[in-house]
């Protein structure tokens, strides 16, 4: 009678040991498999580009934006955070070959009838909910002014990198670019444009 009392406190404690042992295991692996899930990433500013172009009665451009750094972290296939700045003065324009229209084009959207880029030499994007990549929220500054766009991501990995690609419409008058803007002037003619510039924007990692 008294191995069967020694025995059973015996069995228990190492039934407890066991399962304490199982428990410790299961939860450090969780850990680690949360650890693995986030990841982050820099942006890399040369292969990363902002694409955009404007339409007008009768005529439209269209040109680059350089990236000017940023990075982000992915979680699950879907991004958690992140931060794009955008180099105004470097916009390009594709639109047009000579050179000297080109370069009063470029002085124009330099200005403040549209960027003011000796003002505010960067825009920027924020994201704040990336739980649904297709419908991606984030802050879009520009000109000192921010308001919230929503956009589909989508994401692709080839050679160890990753690669993002949206496409934004932004109503430029949030942003006070009113320039010939029909909703702001009247008869405006040819010299009309349109509010919604687009920007198709792709980002490669390092």
């Amino acid at each position: 009678m008294k191995r069967v009392f020694l025995i059973l406190p015996i069995a228990l404690m190492t039934l407890a040991v066991s399962c304490g042992s199982e428990e410790t295991e299961v939860h450090e692996d969780a850990i680690v498999a949360e650890n693995v899930a986030s990841k982050d990433y820099d942006i890399s500013t040369d292969e990363s580009v902002v694409n955009w172009s404007a339409e007008g009665v009768g005529h439209g451009h269209n040109g680059t934006i350089a990236v000017k750094s940023g990075s982000f972290t992915m979680k699950d296939d879907k991004i958690e955070s992140g931060e794009i700045v955008i180099d105004m003065p470097s916009i390009n324009i594709l639109s047009i070959e000579d050179e000297e229209e080109k370069g009063k084009l470029y002085g124009h959207l330099t200005t403040g009838d549209f960027f003011s880029v000796e003002e505010f030499p960067t825009a920027t994007l924020i994201i704040t909910d990336g739980s649904d990549m297709n419908n991606v929220k984030g802050d879009l500054t520009i000109k000192d002014k921010t308001n919230e766009v929503t956009f589909a991501l989508s994401t692709a990995e080839e050679n160890g990198k990753l690669t993002l690609t949206t496409q934004l419409s932004v109503d430029r008058t949030k942003y006070g670019i009113i320039y010939s803007s029909g909703n702001f002037f009247e008869d405006l003619g040819d010299h009309l444009i349109d509010d919604n510039f687009d920007f198709d924007i792709t980002i490669v990692t390092k």
